[in-house]
């Protein structure tokens, strides 16, 4: 099963526009070592407690590995997220 981007994720629960994350998109082209969850932060299209929420959503419905996750979030903030979705499952 392919793995699901977080950024299409964003856009399919109506959390950031198609036209953010193209422009996103657009701008990591030019700064490969930026992430797209950063980049959507720095534009104001989405504020960082939203990207984390928005990030834990991810987590839990796709059970994904947080080291795939491929948006801004620093480790105490993944580890949250990580320890909360354990909690909730247990």
């Amino acid at each position: 099963m392919p793995r699901k981007h977080v950024g299409e994720f964003l856009v399919e629960n109506g959390i950031v526009t198609r036209a953010d994350l193209d422009e996103a998109l657009e701008m990591q082209r030019d700064n490969p070592e930026r992430l797209v969850g950063e980049i959507l932060v720095t534009m104001g299209s989405i504020s960082k407690e939203q990207l984390i929420m928005a990030m834990e959503m991810f987590l839990v419905e796709t059970g994904s590995d947080p080291e795939h996750v491929d948006e801004w979030l620093d480790q105490d903030e993944i580890d949250l997220l990580i320890e909360k979705k354990n909690t909730e499952t247990t």
